[in-house]
């Protein structure tokens, strides 16, 4: 929607509040010039970045088509021109806190760090030379994780740093069980605890850095994906003996270890943060460390107990939820239950889905489950918080 389409949504919300006597025509004008002087054409920018969009594509459409023409030497030193040009752009406009400044700031340190990762492949295409994949993406990490935890503001840079380090772990770890070797027990503890890592990187990054949004974005990527990575080992802890470890690994030993991990993750977050928000990432933390454990040390692939783990983990998420007010994470932890529910009860009718009466049960089912869940979202999830509120603390739906 561009400026003239919020101006008219917001000039008609305003008239509503004046109609229904919430505000005075004083504090109605107040607000329309509060409005008019934020607004931004956002419009304007659309059409500007869909032109960028034109030429980036053109350049590179006009690159491929004569890749083998060029010389090797030529691709690669444009390349790595490339990079010195942007990272001088964002030296320049690094005095410019305005929003295009940080905008352009942001965009412009993407652009480079992609630029960077695609410059070992470009690099080995050059040269026919190959290597493990996670060896050029730890030495972008280490090259340019500096860069970006110091430069960067918005949550396009915190979600490529998060996802750059998830990565390079997982393609160690691939390359790794690839070498026929069993990976000793702490070293996939610890690949397993990198989003914990990651979280606690942006607890303390808020403390010795005035970029708040940046580390609170880092700190939400982060435990959005320990959450995700927590509840698909549960998952595959109920298909499988040995999950996503594997059965020929220590399954018992491994999140013994990830137990001390997190919990010493979650002491550390408590000693550094001891509002709401705080007290719910370590609940977090704490619950899936013993939610893990307790799923590796009854290595059952029975369906009901492993719902009732599952349930529990995402049970302690909703509390935490709840506890700092993160309204759509609360619905969202509602809605996961009532679909493990429902899972669980095809699971348990697996043999009478052949029949119609089967198939009838789990519709009934799945509607009661449905509708339950509905209701139990709308009476118990929490008021909807200020933006500014929550940026105070830390996370937030």
């Amino acid at each position: 929607m561009g400026r003239n389409g919020d101006q008219e949504l917001s000039d008609k919300k305003i008239d509503i509040w004046l109609d229904a006597g919430l505000i005075d025509a004083n504090t109605a004008r107040r607000i329309r010039e509060y409005e008019a002087d934020r607004s931004r054409p956002i419009g304007l920018w659309s059409l500007i970045g869909l032109g960028a969009l034109a030429i980036g594509l053109g350049i590179v459409s006009l690159v491929a088509a004569n890749w083998d023409a060029i010389p090797g030497m030529v691709r690669l030193s444009v390349h790595g021109l490339s990079i010195v040009a942007i990272a001088g752009a964002i030296y320049l406009l690094q005095p410019r806190n305005s929003f295009l400044g940080l905008y352009l700031k942001d965009v412009l340190l993407f652009i480079l760090a992609v630029l960077g990762a695609t410059f070992f492949g470009h690099l080995g295409q050059v040269y026919q030379t190959s290597s493990p994949l996670w060896k050029p993406m730890a030495t972008w990490l280490l090259l340019f994780s500096p860069l970006l935890m110091l430069a960067g503001r918005g949550w396009l840079i915190s979600l490529l740093w998060i996802v750059a380090l998830l990565g390079t772990g997982i393609a160690h770890w691939g390359w790794y069980a690839e070498q026929g070797g069993q990976p000793p027990s702490l070293y996939v503890a610890a690949i397993a605890s990198l989003p914990v890592f990651a979280l606690l990187i942006g607890v303390f990054g808020r403390r010795l850095s005035s970029r708040d949004a940046f580390w609170i974005q880092t700190e939400q990527f982060a435990l959005a994906a320990f959450v995700a990575w927590v509840s698909l080992k549960l998952i595959a802890d109920g298909i499988e003996s040995g999950g996503v470890i594997g059965s020929g690994s220590d399954p018992i030993l491994i999140t013994a270890i990830q137990l001390g991990l997190w919990c010493a993750a979650a002491w550390l977050v408590w000693t550094s943060n001891r509002t709401n928000i705080g007290v719910s990432v370590v609940a977090i933390l704490i619950a899936a460390a013993v939610i893990n454990l307790v799923s590796s040390l009854m290595d059952s692939t029975e369906p009901v107990s492993n719902a009732i783990l599952f349930m529990a983990f995402w049970a302690a998420v909703g509390w935490s939820a709840a506890r700092s007010e993160w309204r759509n994470i609360f619905q969202v932890v509602v809605a996961i239950i009532a679909l493990r529910l429902i899972a669980l009860s095809f699971e348990l009718a697996a043999d009478l889905l052949s029949s119609g009466l089967g198939l009838i049960m789990a519709g009934v089912i799945t509607i009661g489950i449905a509708i339950i869940a509905y209701r139990f979202s709308k009476a118990f999830a929490p008021v909807k918080t200020s933006s500014a509120a929550k940026n105070e603390d830390g996370p937030h739906s």
